[in-house]
């Protein structure tokens, strides 16, 4: 075995080893999460599942109108956010994460509604 093949082996089980290195750590909001906000003046609990895929995060969103799948989910630091498409347009959600709380808003056609969270699992 040359010294050229010794070092690409070497390079390439580096390389294999240390992948786990640049993952991001995403299970601080990975599960499920009861959420509540009040709409129009009614307290309106939701489910939210974060989950992850072969792309990264994704999840659901199931209230009182049905089940929502998101997109564009993204977690970086404390602060989750995505999107989901309604009968009302897209919404967009943010929020920000302490231990097992999220505190955030829905952006809405009407303005913004604030949401707490919960992680139930």
């Amino acid at each position: 075995m040359t010294l050229k093949s010794i070092f690409k082996l070497s390079l390439i089980s580096l390389l294999l080893s240390s992948s786990g290195i640049f993952a991001a750590d995403n299970s601080a909001v990975l599960g499920q999460w009861t959420l509540d906000m009040s709409v129009q003046g009614n307290a309106v609990s939701v489910d939210l599942a974060i989950t992850e895929d072969g792309n990264g995060l994704a999840g659901t969103w199931t209230g009182p109108a049905g089940t929502n799948t998101l997109s564009g989910v993204s977690f970086d630091g404390d602060s989750l956010s995505f999107s989901m498409q309604t009968q009302q347009g897209t919404m967009n959600v943010s929020f920000e994460l302490d231990d097992n709380t999220l505190d955030g808003s829905l952006s809405t056609p009407m303005g913004d509604l604030p949401i707490v969270g919960k992680k139930s699992s």
